[in-house]
């Protein structure tokens, strides 16, 4: 007898290939029949009459360190898009390795990114972290990288000095004892506190130490102003040295013509760096605003040293004439600096993570509309609330990106899909939706790609990059991670405003052979589970 049966699927392998109707069976977790039609008794039998059947999304690039930690209800927000397999420590803004007496500093920095779970986490490496998610119960399965920053971090603050060559020996050898228990790679944020000040001698280093294993390296590049020309030479230069595979997270310039640059143009120096025999690829998520940490609006100059350098910064009212002339000014360039002031304006800086009780209200509202209402400048309003919040603040960028440039590098056949998700406050609606949105919006409305590309970008193409061999495909032998979704209703929503709205359209999804999402409701097992790199547990 089988476990399950699904009938009458719109079946989309992931792999490419035309879709086809037809019937799946599965026992014991695995796809252990495809046919035209199965006659066999099953615990349970799921009709998929109108509906695609294709292989779990796998999100490349997420931000979800800290929420098996969480409420249920944000437990279950990857599995509500489809989403069955994750990958953590991104940006270089992991939270591996970090301990609460040595490294508070980095807590609070990262904390808009990843959330704040209500209590004192600490993980001393790769292997606590899992074990301690793995106790908590995963509502889906994760992967994760280490992260550059938190490395750095632990080693040397966040000083701007060169390291020397004992530090970077000590960061090689965090890497390593990372890759060997099971991380898949490692993640660089050359836009963050500390990596900002990292050299190329630091970062070939511990590339080749990543190298070694075949792990992946994915950065998030120092610029994606007009000046991410520049970062894109810098990192592929760092993985031609080291023979690294390099992956671009989040591959976007602004929507601006000062200020931005074409897809175009992005593009020729991804082709280039292939036919410099470079493995790379990178990601997108499908939104037309962005979202990080509000420390970005400041210059690095600004920023150096660490919250207790900056908050001396705060005080001195030169430097603060200093700060906003330049912010005033297109002129303004720095190595790792975009000038989200001018690129999106004031009025464009949303709000969206805060801890302090009298700093709620502001949740939700633009710096620019706060500052008017309080009747002050709103760089200083931006200094105040990063100073009672020991710079731990997140916000929207609104209508930074051009939807003719998305549609453009999603249509790459090197490009995937990663939602970039970040867990804090009143988050960015990517969280929410961005799996139904981009097969909604750019596969069923826009027609942008067809729905075997694009399920080929959710699944096959993550699976094949990162080395998961048994998911990402619907084939004999296979894991079976498969979302069942409605092409007709699909949806996800980008409302700024109220990111919180549930995406519509995915009815049922299995993971790991167990039914999680039923009829569009999660289901109350946790049936995830950790992938390494060599092994899963």
């Amino acid at each position: 007898m089988l476990d399950i049966i699904i009938k009458n699927g719109c079946i989309v392998d992931g792999t490419g290939t035309t879709s086809y109707q037809g019937n799946l069976g599965i026992k014991d977790g695995k796809v252990v029949k495809i046919a035209s039609n199965i006659d066999e008794q099953a615990l349970e039998i799921i009709d998929a009459t109108d509906l695609v059947v294709s292989p779990g999304f796998i999100d490349v690039h997420s931000h979800n360190d800290l929420v098996p930690f969480m409420e249920e209800n944000i437990k279950d927000l990857k599995l509500m898009q489809g989403v069955t397999t994750e990958l953590v420590g991104q940006c270089g803004l992991g939270v591996v390795p970090c301990i609460e007496e040595e490294n508070s500093i980095w807590k609070n920095y990262i904390r808009g990114v990843v959330g704040d779970p209500g209590f004192k986490w600490n993980f001393s490496n790769i292997g606590e972290y899992i074990r301690q998610i793995v106790s908590k119960g995963l509502k889906n399965n994760f992967t994760t990288l280490i992260s550059h920053g938190a490395i750095r971090t632990h080693v040397m603050g966040f000083d701007s000095r060169i390291p020397t060559k004992e530090e970077i020996s000590t960061m090689c050898k965090m890497a390593e004892s990372a890759m060997k228990a099971g991380a898949f790679g490692m993640s660089i944020g050359l836009q963050y506190m500390p990596a900002i000040f990292s050299t190329k001698d630091e970062l070939i280093a511990i590339c080749k130490v990543i190298a070694k294993f075949d792990g992946i390296v994915m950065v998030h590049l120092r610029n994606h102003d007009d000046t991410i020309t520049n970062a894109l030479e810098e990192i592929i230069y760092i993985a031609k040295q080291s023979k690294v595979r390099l992956h671009i997270s989040h591959m976007r310039s602004y929507n601006s013509k000062v200020l931005g640059c074409d897809a175009e143009k992005l593009i020729s120096y991804i082709e280039s760096a292939v036919d410099k025999e470079i493995k790379i690829t990178f990601d997108e998520h499908l939104y037309l605003s962005g979202s990080t940490l509000m420390t970005q609006l400041l210059p690095p100059w600004f920023t150096s040293g660490g919250s207790e350098e900056m908050s001396k910064r705060f005080q001195d009212k030169e430097m603060l004439l200093k700060l906003k002339e330049e912010l005033l000014s297109h002129e303004t360039h720095y190595i790792g600096w975009d000038n989200y002031s001018l690129i999106t304006g004031w009025d464009g800086i949303l709000i969206t993570s805060v801890k302090e009780k009298d700093n709620l209200k502001y949740i939700g509202k633009t710096v620019g509309k706060i500052a008017k209402d309080l009747g002050i400048d709103a760089v200083d309003f931006a200094l105040q609330i990063l100073m009672k919040e020991k710079f731990g603040v997140a916000i929207v960028t609104l209508g930074v990106f051009s939807e003719e440039d998305t549609i453009k590098l999603i249509n790459h056949p090197l490009q995937m899909v990663g939602s970039d998700s970040i867990p804090a406050g009143n988050p960015h609606p990517r969280l929410y939706g961005n799996y139904p949105l981009f097969i909604g919006k750019f596969v069923r409305d826009k027609k942008a790609l067809s729905i075997e590309e694009a399920i080929y970008k959710t699944s096959y193409l993550p699976a094949k990059t990162l080395g998961l061999k048994d998911i990402g495909e619907i084939a004999l032998g296979k894991t079976a991670d498969i979302v069942l979704f409605d092409l007709k209703k699909i949806k996800g929503f980008e409302d700024y405003y109220e990111p919180t709205k549930a995406p519509i359209g995915a009815k049922y999804v299995i993971l790991n052979g167990k039914i999680a999402v039923r009829d569009g409701v999660v289901c109350k097992g946790s049936y995830g589970k950790v992938y390494r790199r060599t092994s899963t547990i």
